[in-house]
């Protein structure tokens, strides 16, 4: 009887550690497969942050490369020369040194920049945010702390334009509330709306009319005015950009995008910090974002942050499923060897008899290990096909358990941030787990195979090992 009938006979003669080996390698074979799907699974994850305020992207100078656009500027200029190139102006003072300064038109984010961008599909609306600009209070008095030393503050109030207030990034990660008339709009010229305890100090309301001019300059410069057309309730101060009572929340006062400009003596001239765009179907926001980036523009002024200001931290949680698979293989390839090995050993051991019969017999321990090897490989095809039936379940099952490990870590992430808004408007995004879509491919499948039949040979390799470097006569030795 050859080899490879001996190995279907005892296979069949042997039903329960045929049936026993079967199980395990459908286990095995099965997470192999879930380990594998796992890798690819597509987690779709609510961002409800972005459903409740909308998907968004900001526009900024880039602060790495404003020293080069600084040092080609100079160099336009001449090295040791004074003139201006570019909103840059190289000087030198009495005492012979030399400085640079820069105006506001290389300092702002271009607004026909802003304007190319928002006609590209999927941005819904656009926002232009100027720099909180100080300006002095001409008819009105500012809030003021009586404890607090005013000996480096600029004595006035902040305005900051919006070309749509509800956009500016204060207002949409919700530390004011309106509590009387409306925020400013696009269409609106000259208008303004102001805190609640301004309005209560000088007795305003909406409708009447505030009067600025720059706050270096009092007696001399223009005064503008603006309407009042809201007042709003900050729930949470507002991020100051230096200290003294100038930029206080309660002296924050919003307006429209071009009014700012005017009272700080730089009519025509601009500064714009911002700029938000809004995408109008947050599911195809990467899509989007895609489109911006091949936008007609200087990139290399700007840095294009997503709306969750580049911190992903919460996300890559649901992004992590590449590793944890990864583990997952790991775990399940170590521990199918050892128990493989194991399961071989005993059963080699349990048919030392037989081996010691087939050895008196003539035959070579080779042929031996071959059969041993078959009826591996007999049961390892079967325990394929099963595996390959039950795997679509099993690797979702692995999958979501995956996913929701990973909803928990974000859970923990978000109740450690829970109260935090940061100062550029950053909203930690509310990361809700879904769905999940498996697919199992072919390439899994022979990948699995591959394996499978690889544990199976290492497996009784090292079993066989362990029997047959004993000679024929301790083998028959044992069977007495």
């Amino acid at each position: 009887m050859n080899v490879l009938r001996r190995g279907v006979c005892s296979v069949i003669r042997k039903p329960i550690k045929s049936i026993l080996l079967l199980l395990v390698i459908v286990v095995i074979s099965s997470f192999f497969v879930a380990g594998l799907a796992s890798q690819s699974a597509s987690v779709n994850v609510q961002d409800s942050t972005r459903q409740a305020v909308g998907a968004t992207f900001r526009l900024e100078l880039s602060e790495a490369n404003r020293h080069t656009r600084l040092d080609e500027a100079a160099e336009k200029i001449g090295e040791g020369k004074e003139g201006t190139y570019g909103g840059v102006t190289t000087k030198k003072f009495a005492d012979g040194a030399s400085g640079v300064l820069t105006d506001n038109s290389f300092e702002t984010v271009i607004p026909e920049d802003a304007e190319k961008i928002a006609k590209v599909k999927g941005i819904e609306e656009y926002n232009l945010l100027t720099v909180a600009t100080v300006v002095n209070p001409v008819n009105f008095k500012r809030i003021e702390d009586p404890d607090m030393d005013q000996s480096q503050d600029f004595g006035g109030v902040n305005l900051k334009g919006n070309r749509i207030m509800e956009m500016d990034m204060d207002v949409a990660a919700g530390k004011i509330k309106m509590v009387d008339g409306r925020m400013t709009t696009k269409e609106d010229k000259d208008v303004c709306v102001i805190s609640k305890e301004l309005a209560e100090l000088n007795g305003l309301k909406v409708g009447d009319s505030l009067q600025f001019n720059q706050w270096d300059d009092k007696e001399n410069s223009k005064v503008y005015s603006a309407k009042i057309v809201g007042i709003y309730e900050a729930v949470q101060k507002l991020e100051p950009v230096m200290s003294g009572d100038t930029y206080r929340s309660e002296n924050t006062i919003f307006t429209d995008m071009n009014f700012p400009e005017n009272p700080s003596g730089e009519e025509g001239n601009p500064l714009f910090r911002y700029a938000i765009f809004k995408v109008a179907n947050v599911d195809q926001y990467d899509a989007v974002k895609k489109e911006i980036e091949k936008v007609d523009i200087d990139w290399k002024r700007y840095d294009l942050i997503d709306s969750n200001g580049n911190i992903q931290s919460m996300a890559e949680n649901f992004n992590n499923m590449k590793q944890l698979s990864e583990m997952l293989l790991i775990v399940v390839s170590a521990a199918s060897f050892i128990i493989l090995s194991l399961i071989f050993l005993f059963w080699m051991k349990n048919r030392t008899q037989e081996i010691g019969i087939f050895m008196a017999l003539g035959e070579s321990k080779k042929k031996i290990w071959s059969q041993f090897l078959w009826e591996a490989m007999l049961i390892g095809i079967l325990g394929l096909v099963l595996s390959f039936l039950i795997s679509p379940a099993l690797s979702k099952m692995t999958a979501s358990y995956m996913a929701q490990q990973s909803q928990s870590q974000a859970d923990e992430q978000k109740e450690a941030t829970q109260n935090q808004v940061f100062a550029d408007g950053y909203i930690a995004p509310d990361l809700k787990f879904q769905t999940i879509e498996i697919e199992i491919t072919s390439d899994m499948l022979v990948k699995d195979t591959i394996a499978i039949g690889g544990l199976l040979f290492v497996s009784v390799s090292v079993a066989g090992t362990m029997i047959m470097r004993k000679k024929p006569k301790e083998i028959l030795s044992e069977m007495s």
